[in-house]
């Protein structure tokens, strides 16, 4: 997909019928980080014309400039941007349908059209021209085409509905949320039966325990994918989070609360590319990404509360 026939397809549920030059001025000052777009010469010193151009397939961005895109990319801004847009005209549904019809299936379109900018502007990074271009490095790219393309299409794995009552696998990761829960309001020994007073912390719990089982559904797949060979996509899926995650734990939070909510936060954003199936819209996605950390507080890897000897 180009740049011009992205931003032409979202534009009826996100331009707001603005003119094109302004279209364009506020998908790529929404894209990138507050702190840069004084420095953005694609926003400050590119023509209304030029702009037009860029909208409709006239005039191409260059690699230089989509690699400075790239590089100061603002994916929470930009999520929150096209989430406001669709709420405000409406539009969630024809924004997923229109996702779909280009392949991507996704339950957080707003994460979805993010990735999809940053995935064309790598490509504009990335491409290569016809005198550049060699036979073997054609082919390995076509390879690895061709392999996300199939790793997209694999099914769903199969979804773990959520007990009602907790297991016995869950008792670590529910225990250390209670500790939290307790660090916020002081109250050193919270438990299930607090629950009833704070019902803020009973609906995150719930929230909570989805996101587990979520990750937990696919723990569960990537046994049973190519009989067994993608066995260890769990394993590389929670060493990525981890690596992604554990410099927010270590900061210092005002309770062990906030430090649970800063790491999910940090988390939902992570890009796991050494996941194989990280390119597959079934097989990961913000709640998937939560629910790792929890799996993660299971193996004694990740904790909410600072723990003083």
């Amino acid at each position: 997909m180009t740049f011009s026939e992205y931003a032409l397809g979202l534009s009826p549920y996100i331009s707001f019928g603005k003119s094109e030059h302004e279209y364009f001025t506020e998908l790529i000052g929404n894209f990138i980080q507050d702190a840069v777009m004084d420095s953005c010469e694609i926003l400050k010193k590119r023509k209304k014309d030029t702009k037009y151009r860029y909208i409709i397939g006239a005039r191409k961005i260059q690699k230089k400039e989509a690699q400075y895109l790239y590089e100061h990319r603002d994916n929470e801004k930009f999520s929150k941007w096209i989430w406001d847009r669709m709420d405000d005209s409406d539009s969630y549904d024809n924004v997923v349908k229109w996702l779909q019809k280009h392949g991507v299936i996704s339950e957080e379109p707003d994460q979805a059209c993010f990735e999809l900018l940053e995935q064309i502007f790598l490509d504009i990074i990335n491409h290569t021209s016809v005198s550049d271009k060699k036979p073997k490095t054609d082919n390995a790219l076509q390879l690895i085409n061709d392999i996300e393309q199939k790793i997209k299409s694999l099914p769903r794995p199969v979804t773990i509905p959520v007990p009602e009552t907790a297991t016995s696998d869950e008792q670590i990761y529910i225990e250390e949320l209670y500790t939290a829960y307790g660090d916020a309001e002081g109250i050193d020994d919270f438990s299930e039966g607090n629950l009833g007073d704070f019902l803020e912390y009973a609906d995150d719990l719930e929230d909570r325990r989805i996101d587990y089982y979520a990750a937990d559904a696919i723990r569960r797949g990537v046994l049973e994918l190519g009989d067994g060979k993608l066995g260890n996509q769990f394993e590389i899926l929670k060493s990525e989070t981890l690596s992604g995650v554990k410099d927010t734990a270590r900061r210092r939070h005002p309770n062990a609360y906030e430090c649970m909510l800063a790491v999910m936060e940090q988390a939902a954003v992570l890009t796991v590319e050494n996941y194989l199936l990280h390119s597959s819209p079934y097989w990961i996605s913000a709640t998937v990404k939560k629910g790792v950390c929890h799996h993660l507080v299971n193996d004694r890897q990740l904790m909410w509360k600072r723990r003083r000897r």
